[in-house]
């Protein structure tokens, strides 16, 4: 029988950053991932925004969440040699004086000084449809997803961490002091499975709201944006005149795969927006896994002591995911609480 100290079940956003946790820390992993083609860390924008909504409301912990953020995929782009972090601003468009002033508000406020800038940029950018005025947003970040899945996936399978499979629900026994998987056994096991948690027997009372998105990656010759752009859409630059753009929201749906439907519905918005030629490289969707109060969920299981989840990162995973890996990690290793806005007792 193969030992290892836990058990990870789901090489999304939550499970890669946990994993890593756990492998810094010199704790062993078994990782095991169905690879499941819908998942939302493989088409997310990746964008870590500070003031977000049109009423323009900081972040949830975004103080606290940013630096975490920041020197984590930092570290973690030294260890796999790859980048996959970029610093950015963003460029949200002014439509009329109610936004401006709200805007001028908001800079008045000292805890919202460092992250908006109190300088309007007249009109838009070239190429784009007209606009009385932008407001900056400093100290974004845009995270590029797929690469740090992939890097990490690499990684894994290479150190034969990471099963590619698809996990049996059935064939997980459970001891007082062990998990056992096949022929595998650990202390504990933690399910990050984003939205396959529904399947989940053992967490499938937390209330998810899944909602699935659609995007598209645009080829634009000649926009030349250097800032992330957000009208009612968002485009963000790739490099290379590529820009993923996006995204819809959808709440009642059949399956996570990209639909005509919503792809005209995502041109028709952009041909407004957007007053030069494209070209439609990729078309993508995914499916979030949001709980419906906006907040992670991290825990033990209200009966079985080795069963833990870590899920629920929704649309801003890739700010919330660094410090909340960290400290479910701290947890499993050193049994610390969690604070209630995040612990699964809140649904128990």
């Amino acid at each position: 029988m193969n030992k290892v100290d836990y058990f990870i079940v789901g090489q999304g956003l939550a499970g890669t950053l946990l994993a890593a946790e756990l492998l810094a820390a010199g704790k062993t992993v078994r990782i095991f991932d169905g690879g499941h083609e819908e998942a939302a860390s493989a088409v997310a924008a990746g964008v870590i925004n500070p003031i977000t909504g049109r009423r323009l409301v900081k972040s949830w912990m975004i103080d606290e969440l940013l630096p975490a953020a920041i020197k984590t995929y930092k570290k973690q782009e030294s260890l796999l040699n790859k980048r996959f972090l970029y610093p950015a601003l963003i460029h949200r468009t002014i439509h009329d004086p109610a936004d401006e002033n709200l805007w001028t508000t908001r800079c008045g406020y000292p805890d919202y000084a460092a992250y908006l800038s109190p300088d309007f940029i007249p009109g838009s950018p070239e190429g784009m449809g007209p606009v009385p005025s932008r407001g900056v947003v400093r100290h974004a970040c845009r995270v590029d997803l797929p690469v740090f899945i992939r890097a990490w996936k690499a990684h894994f399978l290479g150190r034969q961490l990471l099963e590619i499979n698809h996990f049996d629900y059935n064939d997980l026994k459970m001891d007082s002091d062990q998990v056992t998987y096949k022929d595998w056994t650990a202390k504990k096991i933690i399910f990050c499975e984003g939205y396959q948690i529904i399947n989940n027997p053992w967490f499938n009372f937390v209330p998810m709201e899944l909602a699935k998105g659609e995007v598209v990656i645009l080829e634009i010759p000649g926009l030349a944006l250097e800032a992330i752009y957000k009208t009612k859409l968002t485009f963000v630059p790739l490099g290379n005149d590529r820009y993923w753009v996006g995204a819809t929201y959808e709440w009642e749906f059949e399956n996570g795969r990209p639909t005509q439907i919503k792809k005209e519905e995502l041109l028709e918005k952009i041909k407004k927006d957007l007053k030069m030629p494209f070209k439609v490289l990729d078309h993508q969707a995914a499916i979030r896994p949001t709980i419906k109060d906006r907040r992670p969920v991290l825990g033990t299981h209200p009966k079985e002591s080795n069963i833990l989840i870590f899920n629920g990162l929704g649309t801003k995973g890739a700010s919330i995911g660094p410090y909340w890996a960290r400290r479910m990690a701290h947890h499993l290793m050193d049994g610390g609480a969690f604070n209630e806005t995040v612990d699964l007792a809140r649904f128990c």
